[in-house]
């Protein structure tokens, strides 16, 4: 409450947007896309707090692209090119919701126009192929924290985060309002200066650069999609996508305004190149934005919530972009709230409390909630094991949970009729131990390291372990399955033996 916006999150400064319109207890409240940067738990809660305002009688307007929320309005209007269609009032749950983009040059049941540029060439022509340092990684944070110092007192950010971003991939950033995802976004751009640690990007210790010397080289190396745009107000749309072009001089100026219209013209927005940013919705600005995040081709784009304003057919395009620059190189990270938009990418990095949770862990328990996960990553210790190197055996007591952060394991089972049946090979984010630890008893089966690399393991104790679970009933469930499902396995081994 005593902190000032620019020491919180976007999240959270929507939160308290909300709550300064409902100050005077209004009989009528106008929300445009008041969840659109909040995680699903927090937006959940607002949206709670309108249902029981208008129980209690209030009229609550809400914009939305969430084809979630459609089932609990009690009433739908859709809005196309301006024009209410009072045909489609009160849509059916498996309605779509409304198109923005480009809606009178779709036909029915095609994709949007915007994925050509309209000259026969493909969007992604003249976007260029990220081939420079590619043998290392694009992004290294070791050990960075930030502390803010305000009114409030100290307030801890990050907290020893380490993280590396290679080339060519398409990494997905989530976590709860107020995480410090922006905050890990400031650190990587070079916008915020970390109270401790070192960050490289693009081969570039950042923090060892003079401030000016650092906007130059973000303006070259990063192209950045802000939660808010940014957009100059007193300059159109063209001229926003420009403007990267103009202060970095990485592209001639003879060939700036062509690739600007060409970028504009990409996200759908050609027809709203002369345009103010104020003359356009909220969802063409944040198009707009991504438009100038690309205008100098750069090897590395941060975007915060680049989808969050848009409907889902205009995101579905931004996204496609998104996928085919990190094919060819590029380094693309994304803050969302949107599971959709996480299972789309190559890697998502869950950041809870200002800290990275472990992706082992995340891979092996994807049930439990950003707590839990924190939790469990604290706490897990870390073992390496020798190709060949028995980890645990048959008939003797199993005191932890494993998870394979690195490398193979073999499952195998020992009879004196079979001598020894393989059972099976356990990969990178899948675990063992649970059925001793749930069912009680010895080891059912050896398990030892495969092939001829090193394993690396993440281990939980039988106490941890139990504790987490039991504080999660639906990881509880499907952990339950699994233990049958190989309880099951091994005694039907068991028998072909006898």
């Amino acid at each position: 409450a005593y902190k000032l916006p620019g020491q919180i999150s976007g999240g959270q400064k929507q939160r308290v947007a909300i709550a300064r319109a409902l100050v005077n207890d209004p009989p009528l409240i106008l929300a445009d896309e008041p969840t659109g940067n909040l995680d699903t738990v927090t937006a959940d809660t607002i949206f709670r707090i309108f249902e029981r305002l208008v129980a209690q009688g209030q009229t609550i307007v809400m914009v939305t692209h969430d084809h979630g929320l459609a089932t609990r309005f009690s009433r739908k209007v859709r809005i196309v090119d301006g024009v209410l269609d009072p045909e489609r009032e009160d849509l059916a749950e498996e309605d779509e919701m409304p198109i923005v983009v480009d809606s009178a040059s779709l036909a029915k049941d095609q994709a949007p126009a915007v994925i050509s540029t309209g000259n026969g060439r493909s969007v992604y022509d003249g976007l260029g192929t990220t081939t420079a340092n590619m043998g290392m990684p694009a992004i290294v944070l070791r050990d960075v924290v930030k502390v803010y110092e305000g009114a409030a007192g100290k307030f801890t950010a990050l907290k020893n985060v380490d993280l590396q971003l290679n080339y060519g991939q398409f990494v997905s950033i989530v976590g709860k309002s107020g995480s410090g995802k922006s905050t890990l976004l400031n650190m990587i751009t070079g916008i915020d200066y970390p109270t401790s640690g070192d960050v490289i990007v693009a081969n570039q210790h950042i923090y060892d650069l003079s401030e000016s010397k650092r906007a130059l080289w973000r303006g070259k190396e990063v192209g950045i999609v802000f939660q808010f745009f940014q957009l100059l107000p007193m300059l159109t749309l063209l001229e926003n996508t420009m403007l990267p072009m103009d202060y970095t001089k990485a592209i001639p100026a003879a060939e700036r305004e062509k690739r600007a219209m060409q970028l504009l013209r990409m996200v759908g927005l050609e027809k709203q190149a002369y345009k103010l940013p104020a003359a356009v919705s909220s969802g063409q600005q944040q198009s707009a934005a991504i438009a100038r995040a690309l205008a100098t081709d750069p090897p590395i784009i941060v975007a915060d919530e680049p989808t969050g304003n848009l409907d889902s057919r205009s995101a579905d395009v931004i996204i496609q972009l998104f996928t085919e620059l990190a094919e060819r190189g590029k380094t693309i990270a994304i803050v969302t709230h949107d599971p959709t938009l996480t299972r789309r990418t190559d890697q998502t990095v869950i950041i809870s409390d200002g800290e990275i949770i472990d992706n082992t862990v995340a891979a092996a328990l994807p049930m439990l909630d950003h707590p839990q996960l924190l939790q469990a990553t604290q706490q897990a210790q870390r073992r390496v094991v020798q190709p060949g190197e028995t980890i645990l055996r048959q008939g003797e007591p199993v005191e932890n949970f494993f998870m394979v952060a690195d490398g193979q394991v073999d499952i195998v089972l020992t009879n004196a009729a079979c001598q020894e049946t393989s059972l099976a090979r356990l990969g990178k984010g899948q675990y063992f131990g649970e059925v001793e630890l749930l069912r009680g008893g010895e080891s059912i089966a050896s398990v030892r390291a495969a092939g001829d690399k090193a394993v690396e393991l993440a281990i939980l104790p039988r106490d941890l372990f139990r504790q987490i679970i039991s504080a999660s009933p639906e990881t509880e469930d499907i952990l339950g399955e699994v233990v049958a499902e190989r309880l099951s396995e091994n005694l039907a081994r068991r028998e072909e033996c006898d």
